[in-house]
């Protein structure tokens, strides 16, 4: 076992412990003085396990946005096509891995914008009404839902607090766009944005009181990178026993590139989970299933824009 991962395996174990101990002296506060009385044939149950999402599912996402194709293969299908599009696209890894197939819309909520608008922050905030749309269709094919923030001039904590109400439900997910993450006297798509470890761990710690404060199972962040000054210190970034957090190599291309960027970003510093985002239009002789998990790291998350 990974020193990293066994860090984590330990961590998850002690939250479990806490939360045992903490769940038995509000039910009995005298809990204590009972165990003595014990009778031998009493048995003590183990702590509840916490479990990570990946290391047991592989999640597999279409990206973009529903107003619009060029985003990506979410906004060129609706309805039942969309829902059968991406459950074909996840079947095709289901012999390859033994890992449960999780398929997931990926929505880019937060998406920056080429002027300033109103208030200056150079992004657009998805409408409630299409997120809860695109929720209440993931759910009706068992689906999960991830939320894609590009920030613009806003903040990675502004983002998430928009989008909370969503965030706090179990079967939703979050990741950041460091491409789209803007200083003042900058604009999205004239220069490549970047995030610092802090912004992602304000993410993480955003997650814990989420998952703490309403009992809810781990989450997932993804994290999106294709230059190594978008997330250039993220060896900084920490660990969590609530949240997987994934790095994710962006970039389109042909495979030879895509190959080399993958394992540069990786070799730089890794995170806990890999992934690996896939361009259906604008990739030269797109990765099949078997060359992705051939990958190494083997991706976690496989995103197909």
């Amino acid at each position: 076992m990974r020193a990293r991962a066994r860090t984590r395996f330990l961590a998850r174990a002690a939250v479990a412990v806490a939360w045992a101990i903490a769940s038995s002296a509000c039910q009995n506060p005298s809990a204590q003085e009972a165990s003595h009385a014990a009778a031998p044939h009493d048995i003590e149950l183990p702590p509840p396990e916490i479990r990570s999402v990946l290391n047991d599912s592989l999640l597999v996402t279409w990206y973009g946005n529903p107003h619009t194709g060029r985003m990506g293969v979410l906004g060129r299908y609706k309805g039942a096509e969309l829902a059968a599009g991406l459950r074909k696209q996840a079947t095709a890894y289901a012999k390859l891995t033994t890992k449960k197939v999780v398929p997931a819309y990926h929505l880019v909520a937060v998406i920056a914008q080429p002027f300033s608008n109103h208030d200056g922050m150079w992004r657009r905030r998805e409408a409630r009404a299409t997120i809860q749309s695109l929720l209440d269709q993931a759910r009706e094919n068992h689906f999960k839902l991830i939320l894609d923030i590009q920030p613009g001039r806003s903040t990675v904590k502004a983002e998430m607090e928009y989008l909370r109400s969503f965030l706090e439900e179990s079967d939703v997910y979050l990741a950041l766009d460091p491409e789209f993450a803007m200083r003042d006297g900058e604009m999205p798509g004239k220069k490549i944005g970047r995030m610092r470890a802090k912004d992602v761990n304000d993410a993480i710690e955003f997650l814990e009181g989420i998952i703490r404060a309403r009992t809810l199972p781990p989450k997932v962040l993804i994290v999106h990178q294709f230059t190594m000054q978008m997330l250039a210190d993220k060896q900084n970034v920490r660990d969590s026993s609530l949240v997987d957090v994934v790095l994710d190599v962006d970039g389109f291309g042909d495979r030879p590139l895509k190959r080399a960027i993958y394992g540069a970003v990786n070799r730089q510093h890794t995170l806990e989970f890999a992934a690996i985002k896939l361009f259906y239009k604008e990739d030269t002789n797109l990765f099949g299933e078997k060359d992705v998990m051939a990958l190494k790291p083997a991706p976690a998350v496989i995103i197909y824009q």
